[in-house]
């Protein structure tokens, strides 16, 4: 994972598995593929990976919907079955 600067904004893309799998936790080749794909920012992964946890109660739920890159991010994380596994 490249260093970052105190100040740095999380806009920052992902471009690596070994930051997927730092964000996300063990998923498959395929879904880091997936993810990549999506262009995703540290945010984006961030949030849909907290989603799939269940973190967050139903009020910040409805403060930060689930829509756009986020939204493509949980889909694609749910759909991991080793990931779905270690989740649970």
């Amino acid at each position: 994972m490249p260093k970052r600067k105190r100040g740095d904004s999380k806009l920052l893309p992902v471009t690596s598995a070994s930051e997927v799998r730092h964000l996300a936790g063990p998923v498959t080749d395929h879904t880091i593929a997936a993810i990549l794909n999506t262009e995703p920012s540290f945010e984006d992964l961030e949030v849909a990976a907290a989603y799939v946890r269940g973190e967050g109660d139903y009020v910040d739920r409805l403060g930060h919907a689930m829509t756009g890159k986020v939204s493509q991010l949980y889909a694609i994380l749910t759909a991991d079955e080793l990931y779905a596994n270690d989740t649970t």
